[in-house]
């Protein structure tokens, strides 16, 4: 029988920006150790985990919102091997990272190509706040689906923010 003794982060910096990956161990909360800090290259705080009663809580510091979101996760969720845990923003809905096995994290790192460029999520940047957020939100969606793509066939689209419009553009052409 093989146990998954740990899992991955994969999460922007809510203060650099920067998309890392984190292993995170089962050995690291286990015991007296109930609470991990999983900390930036840059030494902002990304994650903590804290374990009660083989429930998981982990509180991430949003990079969109500027808020802390709390998910709450059981043992067997966090160090299952079947799917992965999605963290996301509770006020607009975007990805802001994932935990699980490595290797099916496939291009769910996707938010590692639309939250680039975090200078757009200042307050007062877009006319409308409620509206793009709402654009934003959707177009994440339809790109998580796999819905957004060029008519050469390209699915890697770069996304350019202003502060009344999205525009759109092939990376190959």
């Amino acid at each position: 029988m093989i146990i998954n003794t740990q899992t991955t982060l994969v999460m922007r910096c809510p203060e650099c920006g920067k998309l890392e990956r984190h292993e995170v161990s089962r050995f690291a909360l286990a015991g007296a150790r109930s609470s991990l800090h999983i900390h930036c290259s840059c030494g902002a705080l990304k994650s903590s985990f804290v374990v009660r009663r083989k429930r998981v809580y982990i509180e991430v510091p949003c990079v969109v919102c500027g808020s802390s979101h709390t998910s709450l996760v059981t043992a067997r969720a966090l160090w299952s091997r079947t799917d992965n845990i999605e963290l996301f923003c509770q006020v607009t809905g975007l990805e802001l990272g994932y935990l699980g096995v490595q290797s099916r994290m496939r291009d769910q790192v996707y938010l590692g190509n639309t939250l680039d460029g975090m200078d757009f999520l200042a307050d007062g940047f877009f006319h409308n706040q409620e509206v793009m957020s709402a654009v934003i939100r959707h177009l994440h969606n339809l790109g998580r689906e796999g819905r957004i793509y060029c008519e050469c066939g390209n699915q890697h689209i770069d996304v350019d923010v202003f502060p009344d419009r999205l525009e759109l553009h092939c990376r190959r052409c």
